[in-house]
C-alpha cells in the first residue's frame, strides 16, 4: 500500500511541472469555486482552501473539465472567480492532466511530493 501511494505521489510530483513546462496551452475559464471548510488554524490566522474547477477546449472542440485547490484568506482566489479566464497547459495526449497556472511556488510543493514519494517506495524496498 505504501508503495503505491509512493508511486502516485512521484508521478504527481514529477508529472505536473512536465505537463506545465511541455504541456499544450490553451485558454478556459473558471466554473466553480468553493471554499472547503473553515479556518485551517495555521499561524497565519483566516486561512481557507478553495477548490477550483475549470473548462476549456481542445483543438478537435471537445470541452474538458479539471479541478485544482489554492490556499488564500476569505476573499481569494481573487482573480480566480466564476467566469474568469485562465491559462491552461494540459498534455496532448491525456488532456485531462492539466494544470493552471502553474508557478515556482508550486514546484516546492511538487518536488516534495515526489521526494515523500520516492522515501515511502525506498522505505518499502528497504522492509
Amino acid at each position: 500500500m505504501l508503495s503505491a501511494l509512493g508511486i502516485l505521489l512521484m508521478i504527481w510530483g514529477i508529472g505536473a511541472p512536465l505537463v506545465a513546462l511541455t504541456g499544450t496551452e490553451t485558454l478556459g475559464r473558471i466554473t466553480h469555486v468553493r471554499r472547503q471548510l473553515g479556518d485551517r488554524n495555521e499561524l497565519i490566522p483566516n486561512r481557507y482552501a478553495f477548490a477550483i474547477t475549470y473548462e476549456f477546449r481542445l483543438p478537435d472542440g471537445a470541452l474538458r473539465t479539471g479541478t485544482t485547490q489554492r490556499i488564500g484568506d476569505y476573499f481569494s482566489p481573487g482573480r480566480l472567480g466564476v467566469g474568469s479566464p485562465v491559462t491552461i497547459r494540459h498534455a496532448p495526449f491525456a488532456p485531462s492532466l492539466s494544470v493552471i497556472d502553474w508557478g515556482p511556488g508550486a514546484l516546492i510543493e511538487n518536488i516534495l511530493a515526489a521526494a515523500i514519494g520516492a522515501a515511502l517506495v525506498r522505505l518499502q524496498l528497504k522492509g
